[in-house]
C-alpha cells in the first residue's frame, strides 16, 4: 500500500509539472494540433487502408488482422481499433508511466471517434446503390458494370491498391507528423518498442522496424497469401515514414544539441551506448550562478530527433536543451566525403589526416569520373 501511495504521489507530481510546463494557450494549441493530426490519420485509415485491408503496421493493421481471423469477425475493424488503442494506452500507463501516457491521451481519445464517424459516413453515402466513398466497392462496381474479364479485374484491383497505398501512406504520415508537432504520440505499438528498449536495450528505431515487418508479413497469411497486398503494405509504410519526417522535421537533415543537465553522465551514456552517436563534453560555467558545469554536445540526424528529445527529459525533466538545425555536418559518421573508420573520437597526427583526406579526395574524383562517363 505504501508503494502504491508513493507511485500515486509521483505520478501526481508528473501531472502537475506537465500542465505547468507551458502556458494554457500553448497547451490548447497543441491539443488542437493533435486532434487535427488524429483526424488526418483517420481519413487515411477509413478511406484507404481499412477498405483495402492493407497491412502496413500499427494498431490499424492489428485490427484488420484480428477481424480477419475466423470467428473474430463479430466486431467491426473500428471496434478493434478502439480496443487495441486503449489496451496499449493502459499498458503504457502501467509499465512506462503517466508522462508518456499523457502524450498519447488526446490521440487515443480522438482517433477511434473519427474512425467510427468516417465508417458511418462511408456507409450512408450511397448514390444509385453505390457507396461513393468506399474504394473497395467502387472497384467491384466498375468490374461488374463493364463485365470485364479476370485479367482486367486484376488490373483494376492493382490500381486500387496502388492509389490506396499512395494516398493512405502519405495522409497517414502527415497525420502522425502533425501529432508529433503538437507534442503528442500516436502510441499503439510504440509502447512495445519502448519497453523492449527499456528491458533488453534494443534501439527503438530498430524495434519499430521489426514490429512493422512482423505485422506486415503476418498479414500475408491472414490476407490469403496475397503477395500484392503485402508489397502494398511495405510501400504504404515507407511513404508514411517519409511523410512523418517531411511534416515533423521539414527539410532539415541534421541537428546539434547542447545539453546542460545535472545528470549529464546518464544522458551522455545513453547517446553513446544506446543511440550509437558520439558526443563532446564541454566545460562551462553558469553566467549567473558562476558554478562549473558540463555541457553535452551531440550531433544527429532527423531520425533520432524525437528519440533524443524524449529520452533527455525522461532522464532529467529540468535539463536545459538547445536544438540547432544545421545544413551540413562534416566529419566521421555524417559526411560521405570523409573516409569511414571504426574508431570514434580518434586523434590522429596531421600527416595521417592529410593521407586520409587525400584518399577521400581520390575516391571522389573516381566517382565523379564514372558518373560523367
Amino acid at each position: 500500500m505504501t508503494k502504491f501511495k508513493e507511485w500515486l504521489r509521483k505520478e501526481k507530481n508528473v501531472l502537475i509539472r506537465e500542465f505547468k510546463s507551458e502556458p494554457p494557450k500553448k497547451i490548447i494549441k497543441n491539443v488542437l494540433i493533435i486532434v487535427f493530426g488524429a483526424l488526418v490519420f483517420s481519413i487515411a485509415d477509413s478511406f484507404f487502408i481499412i477498405p483495402m485491408n492493407i497491412i502496413c503496421g500499427g494498431v490499424t493493421s492489428l485490427s484488420i488482422i484480428f477481424h480477419s481471423i475466423p470467428g473474430f469477425d463479430f466486431m467491426d475493424v473500428q471496434t478493434y481499433v478502439l480496443i487495441i488503442t486503449w489496451f496499449f494506452f493502459f499498458l503504457g500507463l502501467i509499465l512506462i508511466g503517466l508522462k508518456y501516457s499523457l502524450k498519447q491521451l488526446v490521440f487515443a481519445v480522438s482517433y477511434p471517434i473519427f474512425d467510427f464517424f468516417f465508417a458511418w459516413l462511408i456507409n450512408v453515402s450511397v448514390i444509385n446503390g453505390i457507396r461513393i466513398f468506399d474504394i473497395s466497392s467502387l472497384t467491384q462496381d466498375i468490374i461488374l458494370a463493364n463485365g470485364v474479364i479476370s485479367a482486367n479485374s486484376s488490373g483494376v484491383q492493382a490500381l486500387a491498391y496502388f492509389l490506396s497505398a499512395l494516398f493512405g501512406g502519405t495522409i497517414m504520415g502527415a497525420g502522425i507528423g502533425l501529432t508529433f508537432i503538437g507534442g503528442g504520440s500516436s502510441g499503439g505499438t510504440d509502447v512495445i518498442n519502448i519497453l523492449m528498449n527499456k528491458w533488453f536495450g534494443i534501439r527503438i528505431g530498430t524495434m519499430s522496424f521489426i514490429m512493422d515487418l512482423l505485422i506486415i508479413f503476418g498479414g500475408f497469411f491472414i490476407n490469403g497469401y496475397n503477395l500484392l497486398a503485402t508489397l502494398v503494405g511495405l510501400v504504404t509504410a515507407f511513404l508514411c515514414s517519409m511523410m512523418i519526417d517531411k511534416v515533423f522535421l521539414g527539410s532539415n537533415r541534421y541537428y546539434l544539441a547542447l545539453i546542460v543537465s545535472a545528470k549529464w553522465e546518464e544522458i551522455n551514456d545513453f547517446i553513446n551506448k544506446k543511440l550509437g552517436r558520439g558526443t563532446t563534453l564541454l566545460i562551462g560555467k553558469g553566467g549567473y550562478t558562476k558554478k562549473d558545469l558540463t555541457v553535452v554536445e551531440a550531433c544527429f540526424d532527423k531520425q533520432d530527433y524525437s528519440l533524443i528529445k524524449q529520452s533527455i527529459y525522461q532522464v532529467d525533466p529540468n535539463a536545459f536543451v538547445t536544438f540547432v538545425a544545421t545544413a551540413e555536418i562534416l566529419g566521421y559518421g555524417f559526411s560521405r566525403d570523409r573516409p569511414r573508420v571504426d574508431t570514434k573520437d580518434m586523434a590522429i597526427s596531421p600527416d595521417d589526416a592529410r593521407k586520409l583526406m587525400a584518399k577521400a579526395s581520390r575516391k571522389r574524383k573516381r566517382t565523379f569520373y564514372y558518373d560523367e562517363n
